[in-house]
């Protein structure tokens, strides 16, 4: 592959990515999958119309116009290239923006940025803000029910087999890489 020719691919493949990922942004803005409560499900199926627009595009670009820049390697790799990227991006802001315990501490603290505060007054927000109006146990609940890891019987919960499966997994992860296990048994 001479540099002239190895520049147009990446140029394409950055075009591509670039188009992709504003395209997965939108879809955000649709009412398209608004039955999907939850948020990270939400975009990882986002993710699946975007990457296979792209091979569509590309398939027809290289049956079209571009013969001789475009390969199958190109149409499928370039997929999942821009499905992996927006991934990783997507579980580290997006998704950690909706959640997280050390966004909303940050964010917190940025909204009272004028004055300082105790560790206790913060503790006591938390849990009226992040725990009860942003419903924050509830809404992980409802996630891990909607997964299949918790079951509800009444107004109970118990782990589920597919739970407990789940746990053992991350009891490998923390093995692993070597994680302290408070969250596997409080």
């Amino acid at each position: 592959m001479n540099k002239k020719h190895f520049a147009q691919v990446a140029l394409l493949y950055l075009i591509a990515f670039i188009i992709g990922t504003l395209f997965f942004i939108f879809l955000f803005h649709t009412p398209l999958f608004s039955s999907i409560s939850i948020f990270f499900y939400k975009g990882v199926v986002f993710l699946f119309p975007v990457s296979f627009l792209t091979a569509l595009v590309l398939m027809y670009l290289r049956k079209k116009i571009f013969s001789n820049l475009i390969t199958i390697r190109d149409i499928i790799l370039l997929p999942i290239i821009i499905f992996c990227l927006n991934l990783v991006f997507f579980t580290h802001f997006p998704v950690t923006a909706e959640r997280s315990v050390s966004v909303f501490l940050l964010g917190y603290l940025n909204n009272r940025s004028e004055k300082t505060l105790t560790e206790s007054e913060i503790r006591n927000d938390f849990i009226k803000k992040f725990l009860n109006e942003n419903r924050a146990l509830e809404n992980r609940l409802n996630e891990q029910i909607v997964s299949g890891n918790i079951i509800k019987e009444g107004d109970r919960y118990k782990i589920s087999r597919q739970g407990r499966n789940l746990i053992n997994f991350y009891s490998i992860i923390t093995n692993l890489f070597g994680i302290d296990k408070k969250n596997l048994s409080p």
